[in-house]
């Protein structure tokens, strides 16, 4: 089998959590850095002992580097995968697949006329409350899909606007403003990923941000978006019904449980909050907080990360509903991230990649996960009309 050699392109916090798993995978032959910013790109190539750096894509599309991982600004995935795709690379990407419908049917069209592996590094379809979920749901325990809620619950204030700022230079407010609802993967998926079912139609609310502080302010923001927070619900093609929040000035702790998710069928029900959650059906009731719950078993993961990446990056760990088998012996003892994803998104990536195996989200599951949000965006600025969504 052919190994790959991977371009990490964009030297931020994420991808600096990133680099060491790709560069330990056995079927990884080298890492090399793409990166504007010549402070950063040396900074990270020293840490992570990289021999090799781009500053252009130009210049990587010449090069023997056969697959590549963005980790750029959200708006931009869509651009580089597609110029990525064309120039015969494989794409692992961080969330989201794109911002706009154009952007998501060309991705799925170039995508799909080639035999090259394109992966949205969607965190929370490894999350424990999400793969438990996803066993009752298989095995009949969770009957027919009912209803579910996906939250995304995580204030400007940690760590987004820290982000924004270290990256967006002067202008980095009309960046920051970037609409919750096309950033809203991680808790459409936690739905979708479970029922296999897509979302059919969205209605949207938006709340103005009446914060002051210039972040969202549409007078400035590249999208013209003064919204904060968005609520939506979504029908879904199985006969139920979604709610997801997306919420960016909101009251709650960090890194404490800011995605999570509550399913309900007709014959079982999953519920998660902070620090809490439960099976049940119409006889039992079970807490299974134990169940999901993550736990580190690398001596002192701080060890290996950079000083500016958070601990939620980096220190993931696993639970016990987590199966570990398929994961290279080289990741034992390696840090991991958002709850347990990490580990598992390099492995599937690269074995599906090298042709080991198939990938359990591909191309169309990245659309799924990602046109709900383009459209419920829209409803928002529509003050909540009901749009049709299209169906991959």
């Amino acid at each position: 089998m052919k190994k790959l050699k991977v371009a990490v392109i964009g030297g931020g916090q994420f991808s600096s959590s990133f680099i060491h798993l790709f560069q330990a995978h056995p079927f990884v032959e080298e890492v090399a850095l793409v990166e504007l910013n010549a402070e950063r790109r040396a900074s990270i190539a020293a840490k992570f002992s990289i021999k090799h750096t781009f500053v252009s894509l130009s210049d990587l599309w010449n090069s023997d580097f056969n697959a590549v991982a963005i980790f750029t600004p959200r708006w931009t995935h869509a651009q580089i995968a597609l110029e990525a795709i064309e120039n015969g690379r494989h794409v692992y990407t961080a969330v989201p697949m794109g911002i706009t419908e154009g952007e998501i049917s060309q991705l799925v069209q170039a995508s799909s006329k080639t035999k090259l592996t394109y992966f949205m590094a969607e965190t929370s379809f490894y999350y424990p409350a999400v793969v438990f979920s996803r066993r009752k749901f298989a095995d009949g325990q969770m009957g027919k899909f009912v209803y579910g809620e996906g939250e995304y619950l995580h204030d400007m204030s940690h760590g987004f606007s820290d982000a924004y700022a270290a990256n967006g230079g002067d202008d980095w407010k009309s960046t920051a403003s970037f609409p919750p609802m096309l950033y809203a993967t991680h808790s459409v998926s936690m739905i979708l990923s479970v029922t296999g079912a897509q979302a059919t139609s969205a209605t949207c609310i938006g709340i103005k941000d009446t914060a002051g502080d210039g972040i969202f302010d549409s007078n400035i923001s590249m999208w013209k978006n003064d919204q904060s927070n968005q609520i939506a619900l979504f029908e879904t093609s199985d006969g139920g019904v979604m709610r997801i929040a997306e919420l960016r000035r909101v009251g709650t702790a960090p890194l404490e449980s800011t995605v999570r998710m509550s399913i309900f069928g007709t014959e079982g029900s999953f519920e998660q909050q902070v620090g809490y959650a439960s099976w049940a059906t119409k006889n039992t009731f079970d807490i299974v907080t134990d169940e999901i719950g993550t736990f580190s078993d690398v001596e002192n993961p701080y060890s290996l990360k950079p000083d500016y990446v958070s601990p939620n990056l980096w220190d993931g760990g696993f639970a016990r509903v987590h199966d570990r088998s398929q994961l290279p012996k080289e990741f034992l003892g390696l840090s991991n991230g958002h709850g347990g994803s990490h580990q598992f998104m390099v492995d599937d990536f690269v074995m599906d990649a090298v042709g080991a195996r198939k990938a359990p989200m591909n191309v169309i599951d990245a659309a799924r996960f990602t046109i709900p949000g383009v459209l419920a965006h829209q409803s928002a600025q529509m003050s909540g009309q009901k749009l049709q969504i299209p169906q991959y």
